[in-house]
């Protein structure tokens, strides 16, 4: 530490070259209200008239300084590593905000997330974070969540929540051991937290990691064993439809966390199960996995029987685990669920009659009123009205020519790619309907939706209730159509 006048002198007695940091900085006394000067540097008393003054962490500083300064207390060759260490790990620090000028915001952004990823288990301030980005609290908030997803909190706490289901996949797990780990003293409020983005309680999470359960089928039937408290060690996954690195749906990737994906667009060959000698294997009948001897022939392989709703896989399930009393009170809650969507919906299903459609390559699929489990929660239990010339069940493909001879007042089009929406768009025919010139086309970003287990399908009834409450359906309907600003409004 260097006082005015203070004259040094450094000798280098080697051939290397000697590296000299230093810090410069300057004590400014402030009364209180001082501070309040909004942000305007010409009438900041921080303001150097050469030089404006760098910002740094105020909390990451000081916590470096005072590592640092009981660093320089001890007196041992482990010490002085850790001074060294320290030292460099401040210059870093304060040299952070002088490249984020440099830096487009995405760049700044992600600096943020590695920090995070770095010390997610110690106590990081969130106000430091925009300081950190050189960027305003509102802006960089808008950009993180632009860039993930999430809000900085939900992914700090994501991160958390990843390495915890880490440390009690090990035998020895203890829950205070894995709070303390993840940067939680409070072993309580670690449970709130887990059961709270989770679903489920860690020491449910602990118990279930002994029960060895592979899934086998086209659907997610791991949504309904992540609802009872299960974590299967195989399940399948649509690595070509799902960005996700597993394959599974972003609201099950990271539940599913140490659960090994099985290609679901291809045939599961039964060696890739066998050899993680599962206690039980739920299989369901698919084109790519038929029923055949090796499955059959497997004591373990216990074989759920198809049906057209969610309530019945999950009731077949839990019979098999043992969890009827649990899968009741899901099944119980949904419904509590899908009552409070149909009032929040009202405004959605007096706007006239529906027609659900999904668009393929070179085909349309016109979905009926029955026996298909997305069209028996948007008919029956939120009460849409369906047009009623359509009188068939599950869906009918090719049915382009059927959709124009309907002319419906208004089409909900589900999990469909922009290149065939597009390619319809083009369509004088298409463009002629009802429902185009009066903006009731309805395209929001389905590609995960999922009724067909709990999880997923409360995920999609959330998500159904964000993009109709956007919408408006009022007559004073935005200029763009619906169907072509729907994917950002979701």
């Amino acid at each position: 530490m260097l006082e005015p006048a203070m004259k040094i002198q450094i000798m280098n007695d080697s051939d290397n070259l000697i590296r000299i940091h230093l810090i410069h900085y300057k004590c400014v006394r402030l009364a209180t209200n001082e501070l309040n000067f909004a942000g305007d540097p010409d009438h900041s008393p921080l303001y150097d008239e050469e030089q404006l003054v760098r910002y740094a962490s105020a909390a990451v500083t000081e916590t470096l300084v005072i590592q640092l300064h009981q660093a320089f207390k001890e007196q041992s060759m482990l010490s002085h590593i850790k001074k060294q260490q320290l030292f460099c790990e401040l210059l870093l620090h304060m040299h952070v905000p002088l490249k984020t000028n440099k830096q487009t915001v995405n760049e700044s952004v992600q600096q943020t997330i590695a920090y995070m990823e770095e010390k997610f288990a110690k106590a990081i301030q969130m106000s430091d974070l925009p300081i950190m980005a050189g960027m305003t609290p509102s802006s960089y908030c808008r950009a993180f969540k632009k860039m993930t997803g999430l809000t900085p909190g939900h992914y700090l706490t994501r991160l958390r929540m990843m390495r915890a289901k880490e440390l009690m996949s090990e035998p020895s797990a203890a829950l205070r051991d894995v709070a303390t780990s993840i940067g939680y003293q409070d072993e309580l409020y670690f449970s709130r937290v887990f059961k709270k983005t989770e679903g489920i309680s860690p020491s449910v999470y602990l118990k279930r990691r002994d029960r060895k359960i592979a899934v086998v089928s086209s659907y997610f039937l791991q949504d309904h064993l992540l609802a009872l408290g299960i974590l299967p060690i195989a399940a399948p996954s649509y690595p070509k439809y799902f960005t996700t690195p597993s394959g599974f749906p972003t609201y099950l990737h990271d539940r599913l966390s140490g659960t090994i994906p099985l290609n679901a667009e291809r045939t599961i060959m039964t060696s890739d199960v066998m050899r993680l000698s599962p206690d039980m294997i739920l299989k369901t009948e698919f084109q790519k996995n038929p029923n055949d001897q090796l499955w059959n022939a497997n004591k373990n392989t216990i074989f759920i029987d198809p049906s057209t709703t969610w309530e019945h896989y999950l009731r077949s399930i839990a019979v098999r685990v043992q969890k009827e009393r649990e899968a009741e009170r899901i099944i119980r809650q949904m419904t509590l669920l899908e009552q409070e969507t149909r009032k929040k919906l009202s405004h959605a299903t007096k706007h006239g009659k529906w027609v659900i459609i999904r668009l393929l390559p070179n085909n349309c699929r016109l979905y009926g009123i029955k026996d298909h489990t997305f069209t028996e929660l948007f008919y029956r239990r939120l009460q849409f009205k369906n047009d009623e010339r359509i009188t068939h069940s599950v869906y009918i493909d090719h049915a382009l020519e059927q959709l124009f001879d309907l002319d419906p007042e208004n089409i909900l089009i589900i999990w469909s790619e922009e290149t065939e929406v597009n390619e319809l768009a083009g369509n004088e025919r298409w463009q002629n309907l009802r429902a185009v010139k009066e903006n009731r086309v309805y395209y929001p970003d389905s590609r995960e939706w999922d009724p067909w287990g709990p999880i997923g399908r409360e995920y999609m009834i959330r998500a159904m209730t964000r993009y109709f409450a956007k919408t408006g359906l009022t007559s004073s309907a935005m200029d763009q159509p619906d169907w072509q600003r729907s994917r950002s409004m979701v």
